[in-house]
């Protein structure tokens, strides 16, 4: 098991008042993009934004040398290099299923007592580790029925606490093993939802005190563990209050929840801002530096340019008026600093094989462990 993230990164220090210089806010941004090679267009706008980390869709691969490239491509385009991420869950999340074998749904293997959550991790990481991969947006740790409407369904667990936290764990632990960092999401917990997040802003029903004592159990358990928290875009009234806001906005929420109660050092990083929960119902001028401003330390838009460029707009916009305060900006920068050197401890250790061979090897191993599991 990898030790804590508080304990591996040293707090850095940060002076009340900090001018931030307004080229660096793009480490603020995490991007995607089409295309399955870097066109000019994009070329420009990456060098332009700068931004601190980049996720690849299942739009943006082929074939492994073709993603092996892409992904060594965007490593070197600037510096800081930007950290590059994928969501690798299985079952119907999967971007590499076209090139590789693929994990059954999370709700399958849980379902299995033989179900070797660790070693099927660390295989699926050694997949994403051969291609360059620095995270997996994965596990997912909501706890969830299997045919719940709200697009987590059988990704999740299930609504056991406890097996979630086994689970999810081994499945942070596994991943680490190859070198591969994970990510706790969708927080504080989608499960108990009637949406998906993709389309309506859904509002959790669900009685407080249960939905803290369990739904939030994961991430109390699992914190220190993971790099990345993801922030989700459910309204809970019970934390933020009856006006509906989802939680990547909510100071109650990816602040004092996050921060002060679960304990969380890492980092938190605002679910995609194009979903209908939160692009719907706000401007492209507040949406990013209001994510911010709650907390979060860095915010997904995973494709649109014109909204990336409007977020990074707004980000300066608000930075230089003031109403995103130059500490809060420090603080967010200041965990994408540490986050990077956390990334860069555990991608340290993965294999030193060739790429091909390792990926190879990884694939034809998953494909025996996923029938044994089955």
């Amino acid at each position: 098991m990898p030790p804590p993230v508080s304990d591996r990164i040293p707090r850095m220090s940060r002076q009340p008042g900090t001018t931030i210089p307004t080229d660096t806010l793009g480490q603020i941004l995490f991007i995607g993009f089409d295309g399955t090679t870097l066109d000019t267009a994009t070329r420009s706008l990456l060098t332009r934004v700068k931004p601190g980390g980049i996720i690849l869709f299942r739009r943006n691969i082929v074939e492994p040398r073709q993603t092996l490239e892409l992904v060594a491509e965007l490593h070197a385009l600037y510096d800081p290099a930007p950290i590059v991420a994928v969501d690798e869950e299985g079952g119907q999340v999967s971007r590499l299923q076209i090139i590789a074998p693929s994990l059954p749904p999370m709700a399958e293997i849980a379902a299995r007592k033989n179900h070797r959550m660790r070693a099927l991790a660390s295989t699926q990481g050694r997949i994403l580790a051969s291609l360059g991969f620095d995270i997996d947006f994965a596990p997912v740790v909501d706890l969830c029925r299997t045919d719940a409407p709200n697009g987590i369904g059988d990704r999740s667990f299930g609504q056991d606490p406890q097996l979630a936290i086994e689970l999810a764990g081994a499945y942070l632990d596994g991943l680490a093993d190859a070198g591969v960092a994970g990510c706790l999401k969708h927080f504080p917990g989608l499960g108990p939802t009637l949406f998906d997040s993709h389309h309506h802003l859904p509002t959790v029903q669900k009685e407080a005190a249960a939905f803290l004592t369990e739904d939030v159990q994961p991430y109390r358990a699992l914190h220190q563990r993971a790099a990345v928290i993801m922030v989700g875009h459910g309204h809970y009234p019970f934390l933020a209050g009856d006006n509906p806001i989802a939680a990547s906005l909510s100071k109650e929420v990816a602040s004092d929840l996050l921060r002060r109660d679960v304990g969380y050092a890492g980092l938190a990083l605002a679910d995609d801002l194009e979903m209908k929960a939160v692009s719907a119902r706000i401007t492209w001028s507040e949406l990013a530096p209001r994510a911010v401003a709650a907390g979060c330390d860095m915010v997904l838009v995973c494709r649109s340019p014109e909204a990336i460029a409007a977020s990074l707009d707004a980000l300066r916009a608000w930075a230089a008026s003031g109403r995103l305060p130059s500490d809060r900006i420090a603080e967010a920068l200041e965990r994408v600093t540490r986050m990077r050197a956390t990334v860069g401890a555990i991608t340290a250790r993965r294999s030193t094989a060739p790429p091909e061979q390792e990926f190879a090897s990884a694939c034809s191993l998953l494909r025996d462990q996923v029938g044994q599991v089955a």
